[in-house]
């Protein structure tokens, strides 16, 4: 009988958790189009312009533009349909939500002493939902390859004595043991094993080596992925006017990220007289972080110009992964049905890491058309390969990861065009927003087109915008031997509803 050692947490050391840190970076860096309807009207332009409680959170400077006390909030309507492509057959999924988006305050101190050089001081609060995680889809097809080539890639190279179960042990012993003292990956072969979807090559197989008990060639496939959460960025906001033309601020920023994937994957085998014919795999997967950044911006007012520049500085997550884990598979044994269900009921808990995200510097540029309206361009980049993964302890699987990270990630520019053209009191805006991909995958660049209108009540305004996205993505359905590829085409509408007062 084996000694058991329950050490708490494993290092993270599976290509499972190698691509959800790599997610867990490009999640973190996407650039939602989210906040107040203006902002999002005019597709988040507003480097230069700032008067706006969303700006805050893109420049500093912006709170100094705001001429009185403001406090506002966005609610955000969406309307996403995915569509999957898997082996030929298409499956749609369509969900909707609503969200509170945004909201925030800004106290503007204006100075009477006409001497003083420092003509306004303003002061600003705003929390922004950065991405929105909510996500559902669910594909299905015909595939050539198992789960069963999932489990074997991970068992070959196991001793067959680590996963077997004896008399005076429980599942979760030795699900438990495997992950403390082997890996994810051992733990991936003991489930395989304890289902009946592999067996040993030999009890005495020195070479390690399994075999799939899944007889047939065709397989229908079928998943479900629900994932949820959000990244929040709370915003302390300080800004100040100097000589009445130039804006300067300065944003301590705190990050909240909460993550939710939820994999329910099922294969029904085509061959009835397999011995393996139906089986059920469920993943669950929860990432949370803190962290912080600092944000340094500013505005030049030139005439009828309008010129900004802000710098993000990196961004530090301290993150921590939990994963569970639940397998079921039916077989035929002496002409009788048997299901075999495997439930460790263990949490993986992995050891706590911290993610960089990389500096990040934008440039913007308005002109203001007297008092009829606006036309304003923002252009930001970020080199998401020179993001970093660390611990407490030196990790040499981490320094594989941070290798992987910058041969797979690429620099991302976004370039955002924003106009708004005013009659009496009525603001009628549009906007194009750009985004370069960041890896090099079939995955298309992010491009949305935004439209929206305002009402300017005097103490109040209230504002509608639209956004219509669509992105194609390729997946896989899991990362190392069931590797099957499909494609998600995402069309995603959504609509923010903002009001503002004056105090």
């Amino acid at each position: 009988m084996r000694s058991l050692f329950y050490l708490g947490t494993v290092l993270i050391m599976s290509q499972f958790l190698v691509s959800q840190t790599l997610n867990d970076i490009t999640y973190l860096t996407q650039t939602s189009l989210t906040g107040s309807a203006r902002y999002t009207a005019m597709a988040g332009a507003f480097g230069a312009l700032g008067g706006d409680l969303t700006a805050i959170s893109n420049n500093p400077a912006a709170s100094s533009v705001f001429l009185n006390t403001e406090i506002g909030g966005s609610l955000n309507f969406q309307e996403r349909e995915n569509e999957s492509k898997y082996y030929g057959e298409f499956t749609s999924l369509n969900e909707e939500a609503f969200y509170f988006d945004q909201l925030g305050a800004v106290f503007v101190f204006n100075n009477t002493n006409e001497e003083n050089p420092w003509s306004r001081i303003s002061a600003a609060i705003n929390v922004n939902r950065v991405t929105n995680f909510d996500n559902q889809t669910s594909l299905s097809g015909i595939n050539n390859k198992s789960i069963a080539d999932y489990f074997l890639y991970y068992a070959n190279g196991i001793a067959f004595e680590d996963i077997q179960l004896y008399d005076d042990e429980t599942i979760s012993d030795i699900y438990r043991y495997l992950g403390d003292e082997i890996g994810f990956g051992a733990q991936q072969a003991f489930l395989g094993y304890q289902s009946y979807i592999i067996d040993p090559l030999s009890p005495n197989d020195l070479e390690k080596s399994y075999i799939s008990n899944v007889s047939s060639n065709k397989y229908r496939n079928n998943l479900d992925i629900i994932n949820s959460g959000f990244h929040r960025k709370t915003s302390f906001n300080f800004s100040a006017l100097y000589q009445n033309i130039l804006h300067i601020g300065v944003n301590l920023n705190s990050h909240k990220l909460e993550f939710r994937n939820n994999q329910d994957f099922f294969e029904y085998d085509q061959d009835i007289d397999s011995y393996i014919y139906n089986v059920n795999f469920d993943n669950d997967l929860i990432s949370y972080g803190d962290g912080f950044s600092i944000q340094f911006g500013g505005i030049l007012k030139l005439k009828n110009i309008r010129i900004g520049a802000t710098y993000d500085s990196p961004q530090w997550i301290d993150i921590k992964d939990e994963t569970q884990q639940k397998l079921s598979a039916y077989r035929f044994e002496d002409d009788f049905e048997i299901q075999e269900i495997i439930d460790p009921e263990i949490t993986n808990s992995y050891s706590p890491y911290r993610l960089k995200i990389p500096s990040k510097t934008s440039l913007s540029f308005a002109y203001i058309f007297n008092m009829s309206g606006l036309i304003s361009i923002d252009y930001s980049s970020q080199n998401l390969s020179n993001s970093y993964l660390s611990q407490n302890d030196t990790s040499e699987y981490l320094n594989s990861v941070n290798t992987e990270v910058s041969k797979t990630l690429n620099p991302i520019n976004t370039l955002k065009i924003g106009g708004e053209y005013r009659f009496k009191d009525i603001s009628f805006r549009a906007g194009y927003y750009y985004q370069t991909k960041n890896q090099d995958t079939n995955i298309n660049e992010d491009q949305a087109v935004t439209l929206g209108i305002g009402f300017d009540f005097g103490a109040s305004n209230l504002s509608l915008s639209l956004i219509k996205f669509e992105k194609n993505k390729d997946f896989v359905l899991f990362a190392k031997g069931l590797n099957s590829p499909y494609q998600i085409k995402e069309n995603l509408t959504q609509i923010t509803l903002s009001y503002n007062f004056k105090l």
